[in-house]
């Protein structure tokens, strides 16, 4: 704190940079134009004018400043609260810390050094106690082993066993989903919360209706501060006994999403391609990724959890096809997945 004293600095100056031939300037809150020429050697009001005026003197403003500030990494943010008494106040501004709290998430890093895989196993594989399990995987070799428990005794022995839905947690929050029952739970291991999620309206059905629930995306609203999840939805007929056909219900599928802040379902008004495949997802920066299958063509669909758009991308056939006599492309099976922050596609025949 004692270097950051005005007076230290221009001794420190006088002392030790008289031979440097360029213009060295002090920030002075005391000053009308707030810098001040602090090397003897240059000490001339036409140098001053010609280096202050055009180019010290536009300095950021304030609210430039403070989305810059809100940017930075925490290390960062603590050293330049050491220049400026004022930079060190905003760790004192709920304004600003929910800024630079938001900015932190929204670009989280996932390579951390204590990165810990999840293992979840359904019911098939535990053939003593019948019941899904959960593992997690850490250590420098991921060699050491650690069970977890369920966060609600539903999940627990369930017999079609439970998911995780995407390829990591989100801040530290991972969704977990029963496929048989639809039920979806935002499980925060650290702390053992857990928020289960409300059915939604278009779960009501008639007796004669069924629905079928396919999970695509989990990621997080940075401009919100909220977590959704995304989900295809479509009916079909049960109890057909009498071979009536019920024409007046709608038998189109559609896709809603649920809002953490909201805590509730809501129709999405965005045309997607039938997708494939329920461990080829993952979030990446504000968007959720997931494999389709259309005819002959596959397509990477990313949806933007922020502005709730759909993008589609063209994804490369490049198997050779003069290895097999007999080349299929309906035989292909691919897998999208993250490796070392960029997507990838595999691809076997």
């Amino acid at each position: 704190m004692e270097y950051l004293e005005e007076t230290t600095i221009k001794n420190l100056i006088s002392k030790d940079c008289q031979q440097i031939t360029h213009p060295i300037y002090l920030w002075s809150e005391n000053t009308k134009d707030h810098w001040k020429l602090i090397n003897i050697w240059l000490h001339d009001q036409e140098m001053h004018d010609n280096f202050v005026s055009p180019n010290l003197g536009k300095h950021l403003p304030d609210h430039l400043t403070f989305n810059i500030l809100s940017k930075l990494s925490l290390k960062s943010l603590k050293r330049f609260g050491c220049i400026r008494k004022s930079w060190a106040l905003l760790l004192e501004n709920p304004n600003f810390m929910n800024l630079f709290c938001i900015n932190f998430i929204s670009n989280q890093n996932s390579y951390f050094d204590d990165t810990s895989l999840l293992l979840c196993l359904g019911p098939f594989y535990d053939q003593i106690n019948y019941k899904s399990s959960l593992y997690s995987l850490f250590g420098e070799n991921f060699q050491n082993l650690e069970i977890l428990n369920w966060p609600n005794p539903l999940i627990e022995g369930h017999d079609d066993g439970c998911y995780i839905l995407g390829s990591s947690s989100i801040n530290g929050i991972i969704c977990l989903y029963l496929e048989s029952t639809g039920i979806v739970y935002l499980w925060n291991p650290s702390t053992n919360e857990c928020k289960v999620t409300p059915p939604s309206p278009v779960e009501d059905v008639p007796y004669y209706i069924d629905i079928m629930v396919k999970y695509e995306g989990f990621g997080y609203d940075c401009a919100r501060d909220d977590y959704k999840v995304i989900r295809y939805v479509c009916y079909f007929e049960v109890n057909n006994l009498e071979g009536i056909h019920h024409r007046e219900w709608d038998f189109e599928y559609f896709w809603e999403i649920y809002s953490l802040r909201s805590n509730s379902w809501r129709k999405l008004n965005i045309e997607f391609l039938n997708c494939q495949g329920i461990n080829s997802r993952f979030y990446l920066k504000g968007m959720c990724h997931w494999l389709c299958d259309n005819t002959n063509e596959g397509y990477l669909v990313s949806f933007d959890i922020s502005n709730e758009v759909c993008y589609t991308t063209l994804t490369p056939l490049d198997i050779p096809t003069e290895i097999y006599n007999d080349f299929n492309l309906y035989l292909v099976v691919r897998h999208l997945f993250l490796l070392n922050g960029s997507i990838s596609l595999m691809s076997n025949y």
